[in-house]
């Protein structure tokens, strides 16, 4: 095979050459855009999901229809140290200029600008040039909730005067503080309200639905919570075959159901493996022998970065409470009470500091059932017993907090 024209392509949020089992989510988004250009404002459609699944390839392909569709987009992703105040004001700035830049603007965009003065001097750590004054009593009371919203009202009704849309997707929305989750949601519903030209898409962990309910009660009714989960019969099989189909090569059925086998039908893992695949065969069609031959060469990849990265940022204590979790097999989702049980602790609170910490480092994911949690990424229970083996969970006490 011609490495070269290798087909498949694992990377954070890459186009697969296939994209598949996806066209209902498609369909939706698509849906979404076509309705709010219409002045029919539509919910605002958060995927949730593990890592690997497609989320961030979905946001993308989200992105390129809106453009397609004449929409001013702007993409967000969000890190755990970012200081959403400062990001969204960068963003607004951007949608503003985009909506008019010649030197007779409207008096709706004048405003807008207006308040967007106000808004960045509000917010006090961003500093824009901007040859227009702060309109008094807009986006000034140093309440970023109100703030926002008054720049997102402005920013709504100066599109809606020059007849464009406006298209904001943010990934990781998991890293979101909850003071600026409920602020931003609340912005979102202002705009719903009054049928402005905005609409957003999101992604996050499975986390994300619970949060969201827990900073502002009318977020189920204002987000279309749509799960991204890993492909079944028969898209898994064309995840595989349709990419390297196009390049005339195919493979025997035995190799695809040790493809899925190995893989799960987690997009991302498809893709690892399918090019180790690709690499090793020597001709068409692919074979059993040839997903042998390359999936040690996949898993190695595999947990070099997608699944040891993740392991590196964690501390000797954390390492236990996920190896507990591990030692329970590759479940989707675990009890805490369970693990207090593996851990030989008495109580919740006592471990509680290690979920927490890792939480926040992006290794497991609170559910939204109260009292479960689970791995961020798939099949990560099977890699730490792979890699930490008969590693002993330690049972001293954790620090308390100061």
């Amino acid at each position: 095979m011609d490495e070269i024209q290798n087909p498949y392509k694992p990377g954070a949020g890459t186009q697969p050459s296939y994209l598949a089992g996806r066209e209902s989510i498609l369909h939706k988004a698509n849906v979404s855009l076509e309705r709010t250009k219409i002045g029919n404002y539509d919910r605002a459609i958060m995927l949730y999901g593990l890592r690997g699944v497609g989320k961030t390839v979905l946001l993308n392909r989200f992105k390129q229809m809106a453009e397609q569709k004449n929409y001013i987009c702007e993409k967000i992703e969000i890190s755990e140290n970012d200081k959403f105040q400062v990001v969204i004001t960068s963003v607004l700035r951007k949608i503003l200029l985009s909506i008019d830049n010649t030197e007779k603007i409207k008096e709706t965009l004048k405003k807008a600008l207006g308040v967007f003065k106000s808004f960045s001097v509000s917010v006090g750590e961003v500093n824009f040039k901007l040859d227009v004054k702060p309109i008094v009593g807009q986006a000034d009371s140093g309440r970023f909730e109100d703030d926002l919203k008054d720049i997102f009202l402005a920013i709504g009704e100066a599109a809606k005067a020059y007849n464009k849309y406006i298209c904001i997707l943010v990934d990781e929305i998991q890293y979101l503080k909850k003071p600026d989750l409920g602020a931003f949601i609340a912005a979102l519903h202002q705009v719903a309200q009054s049928n402005l030209p905005i609409i957003m898409f999101g992604a996050g962990l499975p986390s994300v639905q619970k949060m969201t309910g827990d900073v502002k009660t009318y977020a189920e009714r204002l987000f279309v919570f749509q799960p991204v989960e890993n492909l079944k019969y028969p898209e898994n099989e064309k995840a595989i075959t349709e990419p390297a189909k196009k390049l005339n090569v195919t493979y025997n059925q035995d190799a695809i159901d040790k493809i899925i086998e190995i893989t799960k039908g987690y997009p991302y893992f498809i893709q690892e493996l399918g090019r180790h695949i690709w690499d090793v065969a020597k001709e068409s069609p692919i074979t059993l022998q040839d997903v042998l031959d390359a999936e040690p060469k996949a898993m190695e990849a595999l947990d070099e970065s997608f699944f040891k990265s993740r392991l590196d940022k964690v501390t000797d204590m954390e390492k236990s409470f996920m190896h507990a979790m591990a030692s329970m097999g590759d479940n989707e989702k675990y009890a805490m009470a369970d693990i207090v049980k593996k851990m030989g602790r008495k109580s919740t609170n006592d471990i509680s500091i290690f979920r927490d910490n890792l939480k926040r480092k992006g290794v497991v994911d609170q559910m939204k059932i109260h009292g479960y949690i689970c791995f961020t990424v798939p099949l990560f229970a099977d890699f730490l017993r792979r890699t930490l083996g008969d590693y002993k969970p330690k049972l001293n006490k954790p620090k308390a907090k100061k």
